[in-house]
């Protein structure tokens, strides 16, 4: 199917949304569908042109009890509401609502009968970052909570409760305030019980909450401790740590070197040198989505020295920086 973008402009301080392709959402109404929940929510919301440009608009502008489409889909998501003014151009993470602004947010269209689109998010970036979050992600991490409210409640009864209320103000199918009052509950809770995480799923962050603690704790101190144990785990995955190797051994054409310091291990300790190898997570420990899935395109393969190196300050040392000071520091040496 097709897919269509809404992206944040700015317009006489507080914002607007426009649409691309500029006739994908031409006098349609907008309609949000949930595969893993299947429901359908009416958005209220209908493409349409001002002044030859594509741009969304409430049914009802003045009703602050309906949403605008961005703003539903990130209460659905349990994501923080963003702010319709890009004032300070800056952001922090994990996000915090009012704190950052929209860019873009992808949608599939999955059904169009001229009158009517219905669209499923796919993906949301924040302006002034390069961070993108899945949604499609989200929704799956979110419902798997809906059916895991036993075991969350027998734990956290208040968290349950939240996200039950969450799950009906969805299950109603009406774009309502209710859905971000209650996920904002949600994402309270959950920040009073795991930290500041922007997680999607409370079940996730129990079983991160269950593992052993990592080194790396330490640099992130007890308010990012959940998102460094996430993230170091996905890392120590061997599993998907061979699936790396595998991926980035072919598309290098058979050789895997570390890719801050250029350390070929098979070249210098032989056949069994790979196993210094690591795999590492590109995007941030603060960006970590806990629920989201992880890509084999999202790591890099560095040796255990320079991977130690990385961790060894928050937030983590970029490999494409610390690979472009050890050139640095490697041509300044006599």
């Amino acid at each position: 199917m097709a897919t269509c973008s809404v992206r944040w402009r700015s317009s006489g301080g507080r914002g607007e949304f426009e649409y691309v392709p500029a006739d994908s959402l031409l006098d349609r109404q907008i309609e949000i569908f949930l595969e893993d929940m299947n429901l359908t929510i009416p958005a209220e919301v209908y493409g349409m042109k001002a002044q030859g440009k594509p741009r969304l608009r409430k049914q009802d502008s003045n009703n602050r009890s309906k949403l605008h489409l961005p703003q539903l889909v990130m209460a659905i998501a349990r994501l923080p509401s963003p702010a319709r003014e890009d004032l300070t151009h800056t952001v922090t993470f994990p996000l915090r609502s009012g704190s950052f602004v929209m860019d873009v947010m992808d949608f599939e269209i999955i059904a169009d009968d001229g009158m009517t689109a219905t669209l499923e998010p796919l993906r949301v970036s924040v302006r002034n970052s390069d961070y993108s979050i899945n949604l499609q992600d989200r929704i799956k991490a979110i419902a798997a909570d809906l059916s895991n409210l036993a075991e969350i409640r027998a734990k956290h009864p208040a968290l349950a409760a939240a996200i039950e209320a969450h799950g009906a103000a969805l299950a109603a199918q009406e774009n309502s305030s209710l859905i971000r009052e209650t996920a904002d509950q949600v994402n309270e809770l959950q920040e009073a019980i795991f930290g500041l995480t922007n997680a999607a799923s409370a079940t996730e962050m129990e079983k991160a909450e269950a593992e052993p603690p990592v080194e790396e704790e330490e640099v992130f101190g007890v308010e990012g401790r959940l998102l460094a144990r996430i993230h170091v785990y996905k890392e120590r995955d061997k599993g998907f740590a061979l699936r790396v190797k595998k991926y980035y051994k072919t598309k290098n054409g058979g050789k895997l070197v570390c890719e801050v310091c250029g350390l070929d291990p098979v070249a210098k300790y032989g056949a069994n040198g790979e196993r210094c190898l690591e795999a590492h997570h590109k995007i941030p420990i603060e960006q970590l989505q806990p629920d989201s899935v992880t890509r084999v395109e999202e790591m890099s393969v560095v040796c255990a020295s320079c991977h130690r190196i990385i961790h060894s300050q928050k937030p983590c040392i970029p490999v494409e920086d610390l690979a472009a000071a050890l050139r640095a520091a490697t041509a300044a040496t006599p």
